[in-house]
């Protein structure tokens, strides 16, 4: 761009409002006033971007971290002496020693309700319906309904005799714990020669999420259900997610937010145990549209805009756009461009 271009030609104003604090901005054109000639024709030196045709997007970004979701407490026995403890990040599956209480480990079964009560021959509950599932995963004859019938006593006399456990029929939590599904150990609050009361593991689920807060009122972008992308350490490719829990909180300052918990597909990408992420949502799209960036937008007239075209030798003209949807740093237009044709972006 010649010095003389420089000088006559008006910037826009360009307002950048961010989104969510941290997140994508939305943008919003301002119109400098004028006296730029309808037609301008200068010889162009500087950098071009391309009039492009496809959909615009108005995405909302929100930062978070990546993790394994928050962690649920696992409560001790209650009686005898902590002689086992498992290693933060160890993975416990189903039947697995969770840790061990007078040298007798206390497996983990799978299951949200927790053991409130000894399980015995009579009983019936969500918590009998869960042993019964559990019983039938590990092979063992039972109907999986909520009744601790003659079946389900059996199938217990039996997991007790291949665990060398004293032969009762009744489970307590001496010998299990429900835990939700495959759950991995983020901290170990007991400590050996201890009591096993109390809290003594912290798990979580073994699968990969990012957590993210949001203030309420930007909220609704990122409602259960909703398909994200989700970056992590603010590069590589984008991984297809989804919001899996929104749930309304307050911040240190008393403002309302949102807790978003996303899930997503890493696909073999192998990742930190912690790490920062952003989560994408996308909201309004408009489709097919030609577009430029915004930065090629230059004042024009009293209040409309127009975009410096590049021609051959090297030569631009100015031509006046109708601006329509913004978003992700461009602007929708119609008018006399083309998809293909360079415009002028500032150096």
């Amino acid at each position: 761009m010649s010095m003389t271009r420089r000088a006559r030609t008006v910037t826009t104003a360009v307002c950048l409002v961010a989104a969510l604090g941290a997140g994508t901005a939305t943008w919003a054109l301002v119109a400098a006033p004028s006296t730029e000639a309808a037609e301008h024709v200068a010889e162009h030196h500087g950098p071009t971007a391309e009039v492009t045709r496809g959909d615009l997007v108005e995405s909302r970004t929100a930062a978070g971290t990546l993790g394994y979701g928050a962690p649920t407490p696992v409560e001790g026995a209650g009686g005898g002496t902590l002689t086992w403890l498992p290693r933060p990040g160890q993975v416990v599956h189903r039947d697995e020693p969770l840790y061990a209480v007078d040298e007798r480990p206390v497996r983990a079964f799978t299951g949200t309700t927790p053991l409130w009560r000894p399980l015995s021959r009579g009983l019936h509950g969500a918590d009998v319906q869960q042993l019964n599932e559990n019983l039938a995963a590990l092979g063992y004859d039972v109907a999986e309904d909520d009744v601790f019938g003659p079946r389900t006593a059996a199938a217990v006399r039996a997991w007790q005799r291949d665990r060398g456990l004293e032969v009762t029929g009744t489970i307590d939590s001496g010998q299990i714990a429900f835990v939700d599904g495959t759950v991995r150990v983020a901290s170990v609050p007991g400590r050996l020669g201890q009591p096993a009361g109390g809290d003594v593991l912290q798990v979580t689920s073994t699968k990969r999420v990012v957590t993210a807060t949001v203030a309420q009122r930007d909220a609704e972008p990122f409602a259960v259900g909703t398909a994200v992308r989700v970056l992590v350490n603010g590069g590589g490719d984008a991984m297809a997610g989804e919001v899996v829990d929104a749930v309304p909180a307050e911040s240190d300052d008393g403002k309302e937010t949102v807790t978003v918990t996303v899930s997503f597909d890493a696909g073999d990408r192998e990742l930190p145990d912690a790490a920062s992420a952003q989560v994408v949502a996308d909201g309004h799209t408009e489709r097919n549209v030609l577009s430029v960036p915004v930065s090629a937008l230059v004042a024009h007239g009293s209040s409309g805009y127009a975009v410096d075209v590049v021609g051959k030798g090297g030569h631009t003209r100015r031509v006046p756009v109708e601006v329509g949807f913004v978003a992700d740093g461009r602007a929708a237009v119609t008018g006399d461009v083309a998809e293909g044709t360079r415009v002028v972006v500032p150096s």
